[in-house]
């Protein structure tokens, strides 16, 4: 018997969005904004790529979904606690063991930099992952919580932006959207304010 993955992303939204086990009320609306601007967009824009590229939409499912799942528990490194974290509840809940290990592989090698993709999945949700910081809601939802300015925090992110450009996204026409967005980015936000400052 296997989970049912729409109960599994009700869990894990929960976890984000009602964050139970969180006192602070800022921590709670940044969890929140997390689900909303980065997390569900990891899923939604990896099962777009999953299905583009043939890969098998339930590993990609729920490597997307655990991607940055301790990162509600404050946790870190959230890669491998995330990956630990997901395997045990994947095992918990029926999933056989080697949906468990791929699913826990997305993990550990989504951000690139202890482990390295090298399955189509594994790639899909580092894609996805580097795509989705491009998306300025995470900023705005980030920016607010934190009390800090939203183009200012943009910017303080350009270079992270660049790094993940570079080492986080494994498909040409992926490559390509993303350099557009990295155009804009600094055109709306790094040049824009650069020039303010040496004004």
């Amino acid at each position: 018997m296997q989970g049912d993955i729409s109960e599994i992303e009700e869990y894990v939204r929960k976890i984000f969005v009602e964050s139970p086990h969180v006192e602070d009320p800022d921590r709670k609306k940044l969890l929140q904004n997390f689900w909303e601007n980065h997390t569900k967009e990891v899923v939604d824009l990896s099962l777009e790529l999953a299905k583009k590229y043939g890969a098998d939409r339930e590993i990609v499912h729920l490597g997307a979904l655990f991607h940055d799942f301790s990162l509600a528990y404050d946790s870190e490194p959230h890669d491998e606690v995330s990956a630990d974290k997901a395997f045990e509840f994947l095992i918990v809940n029926w999933f056989n063991r080697d949906v468990a290990e791929k699913v826990r592989d997305i993990i550990l090698k989504h951000r690139c930099k202890k482990f390295i993709p090298e399955t189509l999945e594994e790639k899909i949700v580092s894609t996805a992952d580097a795509i989705a910081h491009f998306i300025p809601a995470f900023y705005k939802g980030a920016a607010e919580v934190a009390r800090e300015d939203y183009a200012e925090m943009i910017r303080g992110k350009i270079d992270k932006l660049e790094d993940e450009y570079e080492r986080k996204v494994f498909f040409e026409d992926e490559k390509k959207i993303l350099k557009k967005y990295m155009k804009e980015f600094k055109e709306k936000y790094y040049y824009k304010i650069s020039n303010k400052t040496d004004a």
